[in-house]
């Protein structure tokens, strides 16, 4: 086991690219575009649109469509980096609202991938 030592704020961009990692391989290339949000409306309806466009090429299927994080075709190491990333987004849920909550951040992370979550510890 490996120790890290991190601040929320580091924790908080692992989480984002885990889950950025994991949403490319299955096939929502489209998510690349939240990281150019800045960019003018119509500019980033062109990135949206091209990287939909891009689906085919690597799933095979329409550009509307993608993979669940189940299927078999979606590499194991995407299923480890979901993993971390619900690790991590429901810990930050938790600390920020110790009473708890309501929806998806504050979900116990169930794995999806083949070896033990990760933990966090204060």
């Amino acid at each position: 086991m490996t120790t890290l030592e991190l601040t929320d704020e580091q924790l908080s961009v692992i989480s984002k690219a885990c889950e950025l990692l994991s949403r490319i391989y299955m096939g929502q290339l489209e998510e690349v575009a939240w990281l150019f949000g800045s960019l003018p409306e119509a500019q980033y309806q062109e990135l949206t649109e091209t990287l939909k466009a891009l689906n085919p090429v690597i799933t095979g299927m329409s550009k509307q469509a993608h993979f669940g994080i189940r299927d078999e075709r979606v590499p194991e190491v995407a299923r480890y980096a979901y993993d971390i990333h619900q690790v991590i987004r429901h810990h930050l849920a938790l600390k920020q609202h110790p009473q708890g909550g309501f929806g998806i951040n504050f979900d116990s992370p169930n794995p999806y991938g083949n070896i033990s979550l990760a933990t966090i510890s204060e």
